[in-house]
């Protein structure tokens, strides 16, 4: 079932300019109704025109900051300098992102050197305790705080700081 719509739009000169007419008319159409009438018209038609139709229809998405080269040189043709000023848009965009990330790493660093030496300051402190309680005549309290603080700092300087693993969602199979 076709119908003429040349009264509504009369036919270009050539092939190209009529389907870039139609491209033009498309993009004005919203997507759900281009589906719709797709869907429609597939059950409509004999089965050997279905390819045709699907081949027509057709959809560009890209993903990121810069657009293909392709878009890109149609923003140029909209208005002049709009291509650079996109590309350079992304490029502030990524340099500042940079420059966050650095940061990050930088405050990073320096709060593991700020926990290690706190760490050292209570270590000595606890050291130095234990040995004033055992010059004190308090020899198993000195001792024991001594050799319970060796012993943490001798584990952690071993095994170093490990950082717990999420719980599994799997439960072991019981056999």
């Amino acid at each position: 079932m076709t119908e003429d719509r040349g009264d509504i739009i009369s036919p270009p000169d050539n092939e190209t300019e009529d389907k870039a007419e139609i491209q033009e008319i498309l993009k004005e159409v919203p997507d759900e109704l281009l589906i719709g009438v797709l869907a429609e018209r597939l059950q409509h038609e004999p089965s050997g025109n279905i390819g045709r139709v699907i081949q027509t229809v057709s959809q560009q998405v890209f993903s990121g900051p810069i657009p293909p080269p392709a878009m890109l040189g149609e923003y140029d043709s909209v208005q002049d300098g709009l291509a650079d000023r996109i590309v350079s848009m992304a490029e502030a965009q990524q340099a500042h992102r940079q420059v966050l990330e650095n940061k990050s790493v930088d405050a990073a660093i320096k709060t593991e050197g700020r926990g290690q030496h706190y760490a050292l300051a209570v270590s000595l402190l606890i050291i130095f305790g234990s040995l004033y309680l055992i010059d004190s005549g308090k020899v198993l309290s000195g001792s024991l705080l001594a050799g319970s603080t060796l012993t943490g700092l001798a584990y952690i300087f071993i095994t170093g700081r490990k950082k717990s693993k999420p719980a599994s969602s799997e439960t072991p199979d019981p056999l």
